[in-house]
């Protein structure tokens, strides 16, 4: 980390020198400003979210989480197996946004703020910087806090993350009496505007963010006595109050460095095949007991892929489970087999058709097996959130009232948990159905169609949903905030399995909470039978440079990352 945060820093000298008049004097030219405008430094903070959520997000930690899974048969990929590989930029991406990208750029923002009395901008720095730390704590565990962009330093002390939660609390109520503060400017807004990407000077919807940020923060202590959910809930009473306040990062999809890391033209996904495990969500086999057409959920179409062979059962939806791969992998599309434009009629010819058929197509599209669409910027091509202009998420509303559905579940009240059960189920096809042409033209995440009123009602009235609070489980909760997270909120359902410790038991059903989740077997030769539980701080700035504070961690071990957090564990484990 110090060659970013060093590098970092230099790079701020220069934006924040005044005196280089003597030597060169830059300011005479506006194109190469020393002092930029805080409009001008905000787009790129928010443009460098999306890149090590995704990255980091959907390379690794998704297969952790089993959203998607190496498609090449018998693969044995680390991460499927939930181990790593230990290379320089490899799950690095967080490390690099929290400490590079944002870093001093935030703190500059900050800065300027104060000089300039500019609150919104103050409040909106703050949040991200709480933001950025609770992500990457929940990633990484023991992270530099208090000692973090100190330019006077070298080396930097890992903070645990006991301290690094009370921190981020503070710094959360901070933005949020600055955000208070730009409310009684009637100018705060329109200033504001000209460089938020997100909410375009909205305030009051950068302070529903902060509250997620709160409630993210509390419930993830579910586990030990400090938990109050309570606060919880009031958190999510304050945060995100529809689909409308979600907070969506959009992409201008016009050269690489702008188009989604999803999209068809960046092609990072063409290696990655849905799992077993969300098809088996969506398509009735774990929540409704079987997959016959009643009892497939509408958002089944709506976010993953068929094959073209549609007689297994639930439709032609397929998936991997970690470690195995596609089994029919190795085979070419089914158009590859044809005679004369049509299929064979017998022999090997015949067999390696009909299981090609089988073959889990990628994401971009129901019976795709190649991206045609690779560098090439078509807004026509991909599906739900993987296509070129197709935002990216950081937090919903559903999320939020799946968050107060537990805390509410938790605090003994089925009646509230129930009704902030279906808000949130109701919350992600209303995410899912939504208009995001408004959010700087950005594509539509709904395939062809949006899901109907009546698809909508036959779901919520049907197996996959519980029709009275008597009858709701903790396992009910737990898995429609899967569903209404996959493909985006990796880390956040990755501290939810953590906190279940993946394969806990729900002691209301006998059965797990995470119903239907199994681990990879083997997992990774290094893990010693236990599951993974962090993500090493990234190699080449930390194990070059900070080694010493990776050895009182515990970072150098080759099991550290089957360590468990301090935020999942009670309180006689800490």
């Amino acid at each position: 980390m110090k060659k970013i945060l060093i590098f970092a820093y230099l790079l701020l000298l220069l934006i924040w020198a005044t005196g280089c008049k003597k030597y060169l004097d830059i300011n005479s030219d506006p194109d190469t400003p020393q002092q930029p405008s805080n409009s001008s430094v905000l787009p790129q903070c928010l443009a460098s979210i999306p890149t090590a959520l995704q990255s980091d997000g959907g390379t690794y930690v998704a297969k952790y989480i089993q959203n998607w899974l190496t498609g090449s048969s018998g693969n044995q990929n680390a991460w499927d197996l939930q181990g790593y590989t230990w290379s320089s930029g490899t799950a690095a991406q967080t490390w690099q946004m929290t400490y590079y990208a944002l870093g001093n750029n935030l703190t500059y923002i900050m800065d300027n703020a104060m000089k300039q009395s500019l609150p919104e901008y103050m409040g909106v720095a703050l949040a991200l910087r709480a933001w950025s730390f609770q992500h990457t704590t929940d990633y990484n565990c023991d992270i530099p806090f208090y000692s973090a962009f100190n330019p006077n330093l070298s080396v930097f002390h890992y903070d645990s993350q006991d301290t690094i939660y009370r921190g981020i609390d503070s710094i959360c109520h901070a933005a949020i009496s600055y955000l208070n503060q730009a409310l009684t400017d009637p100018n705060s807004g329109s200033r504001l505007a000209i460089g938020d990407l997100v909410y375009s000077g909205n305030i009051s919807q950068w302070k529903k963010f902060v509250y997620g940020i709160l409630a993210r923060n509390y419930n993830h202590l579910s586990n030990k006595s400090i938990y109050k959910p309570d606060s919880v809930i009031a958190f999510c009473d304050s945060s995100l109050a529809s689909a409308n306040d979600d907070f969506d990062v959009p992409f201008d999809a016009t050269q690489n460095g702008n188009a989604n890391y999803f999209g068809t033209y960046r092609n990072n996904m063409g290696t990655l095949r849905q799992s077993n495990y969300i098809v088996n969500l969506l398509d009735g086999l774990i929540l409704a007991g079987d997959f016959t057409p009643a009892n497939r959920d509408p958002r089944l179409s709506q976010m993953l892929v068929c094959s073209n062979d549609t007689t297994n059962g639930n439709g032609g939806y397929r998936g991997v489970d970690p470690g195995q791969g596609d089994p029919y992998y190795s085979l070419n599309s089914p158009s590859t087999y044809l005679v004369n434009g049509l299929p064979p009629t017998s022999g090997s010819a015949l067999t390696n058709y009909t299981n090609s058929k089988k073959k889990v197509p990628i994401a971009w599209g129901d019976s795709l097996y190649a991206n045609t669409a690779a560098s090439n910027f078509s807004l026509s091509g991909g599906k739900y959130l993987f296509k070129n202009k197709a935002v990216f998420p950081v937090m919903t509303y559903a999320e939020i009232k799946f968050i107060k559905a537990e805390a509410e579940f938790k605090k003994g009240n089925k009646a509230d948990a129930y009704i902030a059960y279906l808000a949130g189920i109701n919350g992600h096809f209303d995410f899912i159905n939504r208009n995001y042409s408004t959010i700087r033209g950005a594509d539509n995440i709904y395939n062809v169609n949006q899901i109907s009123a009546a698809q909508r009602t036959a779901y919520l009235t049907g197996h996959n949903v519980k029709q009275i609070a008597d009858s709701l489980h903790l396992t009910d909760i737990m898995l429609q905030k899967y569903i209404a997270m996959w493909g985006w909120g990796f880390t956040e359902s990755w501290a939810d399995l953590r906190r279940y410790h993946y394969t806990d038991i729900d002691v209301e059903t006998g059965q797990q909470v995470y119903k239907g989740f199994n681990f990879p077997v083997p997992f990774y030769a290094n893990n010693n039978g236990l599951p993974v539980y962090r993500v090493r701080p990234h190699f080449t700035s930390e194990y070059t440079y900070d080694v010493n504070e990776l050895i009182r961690v515990g970072a150098t071990t080759s099991t550290f990352h089957t360590l468990e957090m301090w935020f999942s564990k009670p309180d006689n484990d800490d």
